[in-house]
């Protein structure tokens, strides 16, 4: 009768030591993702604030489709980050955006136009990378 004791005992306590294990797995897992989040997160924060520090009628905030280039994080990881700049009217008509061409807002009373900033940051040195974090900004010409 002992012996059996014990076999159940050792097996319950083999359980519980492997979901213990299993816990640590995933804990650093968790990390990992967060270390690369955070890494990316202030590399897109970095560009958006060279952007805030222009003025608004920069050549930088020009509209353009994405376009971007690699840059080194704190981790020694490569990440491409691309900038998106398009026109978008605050209350748009019929929800479009403008690119290139910005037309004139309607609306009663008239909207006026923003340039959207939208910054992607993707792993490895190419935009065909895996998608790691967005951040987007409006800038308004009242604003600077």
């Amino acid at each position: 009768m002992t012996l059996i004791e014990l076999l159940i005992a050792m097996t319950v306590m083999a359980i519980g030591i492997s979901a213990i294990v299993a816990g640590y797995s995933s804990g650093i897992l968790a990390v990992n993702r967060a270390r690369v989040t955070s890494t990316v997160g202030a590399l897109a924060d970095k560009q958006m604030e060279l952007y805030r520090q222009a003025a608004f009628t920069s050549p930088d905030l020009s509209p353009r489709h994405m376009s971007g280039g690699t840059q080194t994080g704190s981790d020694g990881n490569t990440y491409w980050l691309g900038t998106d700049i398009s026109w978008i009217c605050v209350v748009p008509p019929e929800n479009r955006t403008y690119d290139a061409t910005p037309l004139p807002c309607t609306g009663s009373p008239p909207s006026r136009r923003v340039k959207l900033v939208s910054i992607e940051v993707h792993k490895g040195s190419t935009s065909a990378g895996d998608l790691l974090f967005t951040e987007s900004a409006t800038f308004d010409s009242s604003t600077g």
